[in-house]
């Protein structure tokens, strides 16, 4: 009897003692998994690309002030927006530093809302796609539902509410310069800028994003919707108001971009006419395909249906797997493509002249291995852009100055792209490092 006693007892403290164990052991495990995501957040805080995009948000005449209260879904004050300039320009007598110095891109701002959305920094976040709702809602002209494609960076709103747009002093001609591209409109840049707004507003809620988003969406179906060939989307408008040529070639890449758009609004609304649009888009999207090379090509002419075969950008390429999703992967074999036609040295060109590396093509590619399961070839691209990283943290667009993209500007002249640290670039460093596909976060 004292001996069964003390048995019972004997296991009784070592059923105690294991259960207390058990119970350490789940309490340890339950702070992990709460703590996860704070952990998580303060390893962003650490990558040196995401403390570089802080460092220009946090700028007093680029940035957001550190004590912005994020928690309301009420837009922020305009003292309060700023958008980031997209080049660290110099003092050069280039044309790039003159025309570029404090450009807004709105491209470059939706990525690094993205960028800030992926590692969870709501503040920055919402600065941004705040300030892209206020340009939408106080155009100096427009009242149609479209943004430009650029603003000036910094505090980009006048005393009188109304907005600054990007330019320069002309000291020969004595007047003020504005660039014909910055002022313009195109579908894929109103295309991005809808693909952050809606990140945000499905990661973290707020309707007046979801009302700017759509409205985007009906300007480009009401005026960049086009039924030559196959249809799609056109690719915007160039020039000033009131009176801006419409530009009546159809991108593969604006098409995309349009498509994913399209499809997350209808996702959220339940609206059918979102189903059907991007449909339309993605139809372009698939005609645009190279069977026999495995590529996606830019587009077409003016015409609307004739194909450019005058060049093929990287971007398309990268983008479609992302894009497309399940219904990309008869379309991975355009990475293949690009290894052959695009790559340079360890990383990758704009084009097919592989002249330069062009470093947010190349972020763009590990972010499209990642997604189509080539892990080691991320990894290979993530090190060599970390080398090339600024000792801020930033990346430049190019390793050298006079990348060739095989395109044109508007005044016939090549489109080049410099050695300047990018926001741009750097957003997509930031998107790669974390594994994130920008197209469908949020959703």
């Amino acid at each position: 009897m004292t001996a069964c006693t003390y048995c019972f007892g004997k296991s009784k403290v070592f059923a105690i003692a294991r259960l207390q164990r058990l119970l350490l052991l789940f309490m340890v495990t339950l702070a992990i998994a709460c703590c996860s995501h704070a952990q998580l957040r303060s390893a962003d805080v650490n990558l040196s690309a995401y403390r570089y995009l802080a460092q220009i948000a946090d700028r007093p005449d680029s940035g957001t002030r550190p004590n912005t209260a994020t928690t309301t879904l009420n837009l922020l004050p305009k003292n309060d927006l700023r958008l980031l300039a997209s080049y660290e320009t110099t003092q050069s007598t280039s044309d790039f530093d003159r025309v570029l110095g404090g450009v807004a891109f709105t491209y470059d701002n939706a990525v690094s809302a993205l960028a800030f959305i992926a590692v969870g920094d709501r503040q920055r976040a919402k600065q941004l796609v705040d300030a892209i709702a206020y340009v939408q809602n106080h155009d100096r002209f427009y009242k149609d539902g479209r943004i430009r494609n650029a603003y000036r960076g910094g505090n980009f709103i006048a005393p009188d509410g109304s907005i600054l747009m990007p330019g320069w002093y002309d000291r020969q001609t004595n007047r003020w310069i504005e660039d014909e591209f910055q002022i313009s409109t195109h579908a894929g840049n109103v295309a991005w800028a809808m693909l952050a707004l809606l990140a945000y507003y499905q990661t973290y809620g707020g309707q007046p994003y979801l009302d700017a988003a759509l409205r985007m969406g009906e300007w480009v179906e009401h005026d960049c919707r086009d039924s030559r060939g196959v249809g799609g989307y056109l690719g915007g408008f160039t020039g000033w108001e009131p009176n801006p040529k419409l530009l009546s070639y159809k991108s593969t890449e604006h098409n995309l971009d349009l498509y994913v758009a399209f499809s997350r609004l209808y996702a959220i609304t339940q609206n059918r006419v979102w189903q059907e649009r991007a449909n339309s888009a993605k139809t372009f999207v698939f005609s645009m395909w190279d069977e026999v090379e495995g590529k996606f090509w830019t587009g077409t002419k003016l015409d609307g249906v004739a194909i450019n075969h005058e060049n093929v950008p990287l971007d398309v390429q990268a983008w479609a797997p992302l894009a497309l999703r399940e219904d990309g992967k008869p379309y991975w074999r355009a990475l293949a493509y690009s290894e052959k036609q695009h790559r340079v040295g360890d990383g990758f060109d704009f084009n097919q002249d592989r002249d330069r590396i062009w470093y947010e093509g190349t972020a763009q590619m590990a972010v499209a291995y990642q997604h189509t399961g080539q892990l080691d070839k991320s990894k290979t691209l993530l090190s060599m852009l970390a080398a090339a990283q600024d000792a801020s943290g930033g990346i430049p667009a190019v390793n050298r100055d006079g990348l060739t993209t095989g395109f044109a500007l508007l005044n016939g002249e090549p489109w080049l792209y410099f050695h300047r640290l990018h926001v741009g670039a750097t957003a997509w460093l930031v998107l790669a490092q974390k594994g994130v596909n920008p197209f469908w976060l949020g959703s």
